[in-house]
């Protein structure tokens, strides 16, 4: 029995303006899961559209037949800290596709606590499961998931985030423990003592420089060749993927 992640991730691009969809696949095994599950991951869109309304990725993210959306992160930008439109009109269409659990990523939060952005409170009122430290449950044929929504990055963990993410572990041992969590940097520092069933992370956009057959060259939080940037990997006794993200915030390539 497995649980089929889904990452909607950038193709790498020669142009600036890339409107390629590259979709990879993981199959994550549990004893925990009684049926199969696919869930759907994005990230990291910084306003980006594909297609008018982002009706392809919408229509890519369908055709997918998800039993779960989830969103990681930064799909807005911080320094616009009042347009996201895009971003709203996006998460209402694909919350009529499948459930769809929003965890923050740093543009969020950065937009939320500098810029008195409403994004949060915006997104709530549509129906979109916004998790901001923050557990939502829920069944998919016969299991029980609990989506836990990690919002600091390792820095603030101690601070702010451990008590709050040690309750939601705890609490209801025999749910699968779906953590979303912008940071896959938690796990250089912070999450490898906790067993996570699985847990889906963007933020290093696969290496913010990255070359073709070598990878991500360098991300802002890692360095150089930074080693949790994209893909599947096994911490611990936790399992993590994270997605390359669908668009960029700066001029990086």
């Amino acid at each position: 029995i497995v649980i089929v992640i889904v990452l909607g991730v950038a193709a790498f691009v020669l142009m600036r303006h890339s409107d390629s969809l590259e979709k990879c696949f993981y199959q994550v095994k549990s004893n925990d899961v009684l049926s199969n599950i696919r869930i759907v991951c994005i990230s990291d869109m910084h306003l980006k559209e594909f297609g008018d309304h982002n009706k392809d990725l919408v229509n890519a993210i369908e055709n997918l037949d998800p039993d779960m959306i989830t969103i990681v992160g930064d799909m807005n930008m911080e320094n616009k800290p009042n347009d996201y439109e895009s971003v709203m009109e996006l998460c209402a269409q694909l919350n009529v596709v499948a459930p769809l659990y929003y965890s923050l990523g740093n543009h969020e939060i950065d937009a939320m606590l500098f810029k008195d952005s409403q994004i949060y409170n915006d997104l709530k009122d549509i129906g979109v499961k916004i998790l901001n430290n923050e557990v939502e449950t829920v069944n998919i044929e016969g299991t029980n998931i609990d989506v836990i929504g990690l919002t600091q990055n390792p820095k603030e963990f101690d601070q702010y985030g451990r008590r709050f993410f040690e309750n939601a572990m705890k609490e209801n041992p025999d749910n699968f423990k779906l953590v979303l969590t912008h940071y896959p940097e938690n796990f250089m520092g912070v999450l490898e003592d906790y067993d996570i069933d699985l847990a889906l992370s963007g933020h290093a956009h696969g290496g913010q420089v990255r070359l073709p057959w070598i990878g991500g060259l360098y991300a802002a939080d890692q360095g150089l060749f930074p080693k949790l940037c994209d893909g599947y990997h096994e911490i611990s006794n936790s399992k993590l993927i994270i997605t390359r993200g669908l668009g960029k915030s700066g001029v990086m390539p």
